[in-house]
């Protein structure tokens, strides 16, 4: 039985990978409190913080999905087909971090709290 080694993987990947990992984590954390601050009754001003957080963190989760796209689809040119399914994940990820980052906005919009 011969042992053999993982395939190595280029470190821009794994980077990309945790990066969007991260603000997933984060952006499902930030709309997990507004949602609990909104049955609970938190002040306005958290409120809008957490809505600006989700936000912002929305958009950074769209920006390090599509710049894992352009990675995995450079990676699936170079010959490394084992990435393809990787960019239907960043497509998902994206479309769910542009979309909280629209509701976020939205919300902010309605309640008037995007004035200073």
């Amino acid at each position: 039985m011969k042992i053999s080694r993982p395939e190595k993987k280029p470190i821009i990947a794994i980077l990309v990978k945790q990066t969007v990992s991260f603000f997933l984590g984060m952006c499902v954390l930030t709309i997990f409190l507004y949602g609990v601050g909104t049955a609970q009754g938190f002040m306005d001003i958290t409120q809008r913080m957490l809505l600006r957080l989700a936000l912002r963190e929305g958009l950074f989760l769209g920006v390090g999905s599509g710049y894992g796209i352009m990675v995995d689809c450079w990676l699936l040119f170079c010959g490394k087909f084992r990435y393809v399914s990787g960019i239907g994940v960043y497509m998902i990820l994206g479309i769910f971090g542009i979309a909280v980052a629209a509701l976020a906005a939205f919300i902010l919009v309605v309640a008037g709290g995007n004035a200073a």
